[in-house]
């Protein structure tokens, strides 16, 4: 962060001095003599200091904009997490693994959503008690988000499995998910 504030702080210093022109009062102040340049020399000089100004800034704004990926905020990580809710109703699922539940299809939907907002690998979902509740972070963010899923059998009807002898078979209900996003820990 401190290379962001020297690129503006010199950004800064070049703007001064394309908009003051002290070489202009250098010159006047002394009496004319060989040497001296001309009106349109240092018209050349204040519009060389205009675009040196500007490529500061512009290495500036840069520097921030790669600071800014590498880490996620807090606004980021809720962001992310809303959408991942928002796209949990789409279609039915199967039920969620034991252990994990849907702790893998949250974060690779969060990874999904967040691509341009930081790291993928700084990404964590981890299930908070025996039910459906998971805690969204972020690596750089100060904070993490709860996203509560909430599962109800879906209408129409689940998967039907056969029997490994070509007879009868078994079927594996789907869930239609619906998910919110609270703010802090589960």
């Amino acid at each position: 962060m401190s290379v962001v504030v020297f690129l503006f702080l010199i950004a800064a210093a070049f703007l001064v001095v394309a908009l003051v022109g002290p070489y202009r009062l250098y010159w006047r102040s002394r009496p004319r003599a060989a040497g001296q340049p001309s009106d349109a020399a240092l018209a050349w000089g204040r519009v060389a200091a205009f675009g040196v100004a500007g490529v500061f800034a512009f290495g500036g704004c840069s520097v921030l904009g790669d600071v800014d990926k590498g880490a996620w905020s807090s606004g980021e990580v809720r962001k992310a997490a809303e959408d991942v809710a928002f796209t949990l109703g789409d279609e039915p699922r199967l039920p969620g693994d034991a252990a994990d539940g849907y702790a893998s299809l949250i974060e690779a939907g969060v990874v999904e959503a967040g691509a341009e907002q930081g790291p993928s690998y700084a990404v964590s979902v981890e299930r908070v008690g025996s039910g459906h509740d998971y805690e969204v972070s972020a690596g750089g963010a100060g904070s993490a988000v709860c996203l509560r899923v909430t599962e109800t059998e879906s209408a129409g009807g689940g998967v039907f499995v056969p029997g490994a002898d070509g007879g009868s078979g078994d079927s594996i209900a789907r869930y239609d998910l619906s998910a919110t996003v609270d703010d802090g820990p589960c």
